[in-house]
């Protein structure tokens, strides 16, 4: 009986873990596996999310979770159809491309064509900041990242 007890709570604890849903509807969250397909061998822009999955394994989800992810989200429907949006989860995951971009802040993003990098912005904030509940950071970088992505024609 404790065996087959130790055997649920080992799938359970697997299930949970296995496929994380990122709470976005008009781009996908991509594996290292899928970057030659997706990134490398697109005639499109491409614009790579750099992001992390940690907030939705808590319990209690913060406010500020996906938050830039999420109004991001929101601008791509309006972005020109040479644009592709793709995302990658960051923490201990996809180690090939998070370290071939040097990704050391989440969430990153980095725009490319022909796989050359035209621009890369990094969020920019102190631990103080999303300690006091202070998110502008996220909107200054939505406003560089879809400023840039609406002049893309």
């Amino acid at each position: 009986m404790k065996g087959l007890l130790s055997l649920i709570l080992l799938c359970c604890t697997l299930s949970a873990r296995a496929d994380v849903t990122y709470p976005v509807n008009n781009f996908k969250y991509i594996s290292d596996w899928d970057y030659r397909e997706e990134v490398q061998e697109s005639d499109k822009f491409v614009v790579m999310i750099f992001s992390s999955k940690t907030c939705l394994e808590r319990v209690i989800i913060e406010r500020s979770c996906f938050l830039f992810e999420k109004k991001l989200d929101y601008f791509i429907p309006s972005f020109s159809p040479k644009i592709k949006v793709v995302g990658f989860n960051a923490y201990f995951d996809n180690y090939t491309v998070v370290s071939q971009f040097n990704i050391q802040k989440i969430p990153t993003v980095i725009i490319l064509k022909n796989n050359q990098i035209l621009k890369r912005f990094e969020a920019t904030y102190a631990q103080p900041d999303i300690n006091n509940g202070r998110m502008d950071w996220q909107d200054e970088l939505l406003k560089e990242v879809v400023s840039t992505l609406n002049q893309i024609h």
